[in-house]
């Protein structure tokens, strides 16, 4: 996400009318942020379903290599 001129403009204006630095709106939001997304429960679900199929991919991998297939080392490095 890129920051805007329109962006810029805002939060100077914030900034200055409420006489605070940039770390505590930022902190803010980073608080904020968090908060929601702790909260997500599909957020989570898909986390959960990604490192599922993460360590699927991984044995799967594993076990081609014992049987003897050459996995090549780019793919590898992406797991």
């Amino acid at each position: 996400m890129k920051l805007t001129e329109n962006d810029k403009s805002l939060f100077k204006e914030i900034q200055s009318k409420h006489n605070i630095r940039e770390g505590i709106l930022s902190m803010i939001f980073k608080r904020n942020l968090k908060k929601a997304l702790d909260n997500d429960k599909e957020l989570q679900d898909a986390l959960k379903d990604a490192d599922k199929s993460l360590d699927r991919l991984k044995k799967n991998v594993n076990s081609l290599e014992k049987k003897g297939y050459k996995i090549p080392a780019a793919l590898k490095k992406y797991i």
